[in-house]
């Protein structure tokens, strides 16, 4: 997400502990420890995590790490809005207080062109630090790189990954006399989802019939998803520049796109331009909205949870929109743990890495709603009970998701700002969809040239989202 906030929960270690009943039945056995892992016992390990409902059953599993192996964990939470700026503040004065930071994958080419993480591999291939068992190539390898990859080397691993897409109320389709559609199905278009959304919308009943993220600070999100399903055989990879670094954006792909989504105002509540994700959730989960937008991560926490009892067990979950030319989004998210390049353990730092993304430890937070990352979690058993909506999703994570859907660069949080500021405008209809897209060109076109792009022999980021080859390596392969 490229959210300025999202709805805190509490979900620290002392909400996490709630999990503990959920979590206890699944005890799995202790791994033997390695001398090199004994060693370890006494030892600290501090984390900045984000604070998002999804992680919390993985924190819940902490003091049975502290527990095994004797070190201690120190668990730190920073909202969403707070994360990046956090984390930066700390990298950059290189204080190493965290040993370990939470990474979403937007930002893991600027952090680590900053030379503020350090590579894991070497971790990875050490068996005195990483269990026997590990099995590194059960991560889905789009998942593995994916979230991890930067300049050939790995230096997130993942937590969490999912995709983007839509919520609807099954029962208000039904009574609107809509046909319900199933999750890929090459039926549900952007031509079929406006008409749906406008026989859904309701205001006299107070029900929008649907509700977006147009709030300045979700453009990097809300929009992209857009922009690849309007794209042509011919321009998709163009979405923002071309193979020569040209900025792209205003392209009349985009335009269309950019037209299409602000459509969807007349649709949604009023003030529906300063909704971000809190404002969206909620109205979705009062009731007052037929459909909103969705990242599965967010769905078992936010939309099934029998505490939800307005929506719980009423809804089903699309993709994004197929475009007009036939094109799907191939939107990737994801989220992971790098070591910090300042921390003074990090051998203690992997030794937890590897333990709380272990497949028992993945299993364990999968009942809890934590995403999948591995091909043992996506076929479980445990999944079709606790994460229906994620079974659905696997092949499309193996073979259509582009971890590169926010282009790989370290600039991403400028572009993403860039597009907010010019969206959130065009939405409220104080500039014309053809203004902001000359506006973010300009402005985008401005951070590539301060960020060296146009010199002569720059050497710029590889442009990965045109070859996913390098993606879809096994993930024992990275060195």
């Amino acid at each position: 997400m490229d959210a300025k906030t999202r709805p805190q929960r509490g979900c620290g270690l002392k909400a996490a502990a709630s999990l503990a009943a959920l979590l206890a039945f699944t005890a799995m056995p202790a791994a033997a420890q390695t001398e090199r892992q004994k060693a370890l016992a006494g030892a600290t390990v501090n984390i900045l995590a984000v604070q998002m409902p999804q992680y919390a059953p993985l924190w819940a599993q902490i003091p049975e790490f502290e527990q095994q192996y004797g070190i201690k964990v120190n668990l730190e939470e920073a909202s969403f809005d707070q994360m990046r700026e956090k984390s930066l503040l700390d990298m950059s004065q290189g204080t190493g207080r965290y040993d370990i930071f939470t990474v979403d994958v937007m930002w893991l080419a600027e952090y680590v062109s900053a030379g503020y993480l350090h590579p894991l591999t070497q971790y990875v291939k050490d068996p005195e630090l990483t269990a026997a068992d590990y099995d590194v190539d059960d991560f889905l390898p789009r998942i593995y790189s994916g979230n991890g990859m930067w300049d050939g080397a790995i230096y997130n691993l993942p937590i969490g990954a999912g995709v983007t897409g839509h919520v609807f109320r099954k029962d208000m389709m039904e009574q609107a006399g809509l046909a319900v559609p199933e999750w890929y199905d090459k039926s549900w278009t952007t031509e079929r989802f406006m008409e749906a959304v406008e026989k859904l919308n309701n205001p006299d009943a107070g029900v929008a019939g649907y509700v977006s993220q147009p709030q300045r600070w979700f453009w990097g999100w809300t929009f992209t998803q857009l922009m690849h399903a309007f794209q042509t055989d011919e321009t998709a990879g163009d979405e923002f520049v071309d193979e020569n670094w040209n900025v792209t954006i205003n392209s009349p792909q985009n335009l269309e796109a950019l037209k299409w989504y602000v459509g969807l105002a007349k649709y949604g509540p009023a003030g529906s331009a300063n909704f971000g994700y809190p404002e969206m959730l909620s109205l979705y989960q009062q009731g007052k909205a037929a459909g909103a937008l969705m990242y599965t991560e967010f769905v078992a926490g936010d939309l099934e949870d029998p505490r939800h009892a307005e929506i719980s067990g009423k809804n089903i979950y699309l993709h994004t929109a197929i475009g007009p030319h036939g094109k799907i989004d191939p939107w990737f998210g994801s989220w992971g743990l790098g070591i910090s390049r300042d921390s003074k353990n990090k051998e203690a730092a992997w030794t937890f890495m590897q333990w709380i993304t272990h497949k028992n430890q993945s299993l364990k937070a999968l009942k809890g709603g934590t995403a999948p990352t591995r091909h043992s979690t996506y076929k479980s058993e445990e999944a079709k009970q606790y994460t229906p909506h994620y079974v659905g999703i696997y092949d499309f994570m193996l073979n259509t998701t582009n971890p590169d859907t926010r282009i790989r660069v370290p600039e991403w949080a400028e572009i993403s700002d860039v597009m907010g500021l010019y969206g959130n405008q065009a939405w409220l209809g104080e500039i014309t969809p053809e203004e902001a897209l000359t506006n973010m060109e300009s402005e985008i076109k401005a951070a590539f040239r301060r960020g060296g792009y146009y010199r002569e022999g720059a050497k710029n980021p590889p442009q990965l989202w045109r070859d996913l080859s390098v993606y879809d390596a096994k993930p024992s392969s990275w060195k």
